[in-house]
């Protein structure tokens, strides 16, 4: 059963049309806004039904994952059989070759101590003893004192002016510049040389990593590089003016700035390089039966 309808007249007027607030009131008692935010309050409860259940769906993918990551990484982590057995093996091979070194270390250490005492106690041919210490002198393993010429390079910054490396790259010494000199102060009849107090043996390499320059993988202290060289100062300074020597350090002090100075010195101190490293041996019995053969 449904309520009546409003009257109209002939006109199709109603007879409350001009009761405006009187039939507002009657016919919508709620207030519009009051309407709406009921609307919306509704949606609201039901968006909220919906992001909850999209959280809690989240939460579930990111277990999920979660769980399946560790357990992959637990899985990858594990020590495999056979690179377990591996590791074994060749832990055990470290361990037997660095007991080996460490017995042949002290073996050399008490056959070099044999040595010396039977130098010192001059139970050794003299003719052994001299050729062993011509050795270690022209090896460069004993220090050695005389006079000699003096070599300086510096890097064309001005040496001391700025800070070592702040050169331009062209004007800085290069370990070929130091190389070149050195040869030649070897061919000018030096009998023993050394770079910024680093001795050259007949082993030594003198190269470059980056910027720097090294000889036997010692860096050398720029930006000035002190070659000396012990020998006969004057027939060296006439056998290097001959060579080309003279002419390449007129050659860097022009083309890069590079500043050189040769002098000679009466008491230089080169410090020895250790006793050089035994690359192999032969023993009396095998020297033996070759002179015999």
């Amino acid at each position: 059963m449904t309520a009546p309808g409003p009257t109209v007249d002939a006109a199709g007027r109603r007879p409350d049309e001009s009761m405006t607030l009187l039939r507002e009131v009657t016919e919508r008692p709620l207030d519009p806004g009051y309407a709406q935010m009921a609307q919306r309050r509704a949606a609201g409860e039901v968006t909220a039904r919906r992001g909850g259940a999209s959280v809690v769906t989240w939460l579930l993918v990111a277990v999920l994952l979660g769980a399946v990551t560790t357990i992959a990484v637990r899985d990858l982590r594990a020590p495999q059989p056979s690179v377990s057995r591996g590791r074994a093996v060749l832990m055990e091979q470290i361990q037997e070759r660095s007991a080996a070194v460490e017995a042949l270390s002290r073996r050399s250490v008490e056959l070099g101590a044999e040595v010396e005492g039977l130098r010192a106690g001059g139970l050794l041919p003299s003719a052994l003893v001299e050729v062993n210490e011509l050795d270690r002198w022209v090896g460069g393993a004993v220090p050695v004192r005389g006079p000699g010429m003096v070599v300086r390079l510096t890097d064309g910054s001005g040496g001391g002016l700025v800070e070592p490396g702040d050169a331009p790259a062209e004007s800085r010494v290069r370990d070929a510049d130091v190389q070149f000199v050195v040869n030649e102060l070897w061919a000018a009849g030096a009998e023993a040389v050394a770079v910024n107090d680093e001795r050259l043996t007949s082993l030594s390499a003198i190269r470059n990593a980056g910027d720097a320059i090294l000889v036997d993988l010692q860096p050398l202290n720029g930006p000035t590089y002190t070659i000396e060289a012990v020998g006969d100062p004057d027939d060296m300074q006439v056998e290097f003016a001959r060579s080309a020597g003279l002419g390449f350090l007129q050659l860097l002090s022009a083309e890069y700035g590079i500043e050189n100075e040769v002098t000679t010195s009466e008491g230089m101190y080169l410090p020895g390089a250790g006793s050089p490293t035994l690359r192999y041996a032969r023993t009396t019995e095998d020297r033996s039966e070759e002179d015999n053969g």
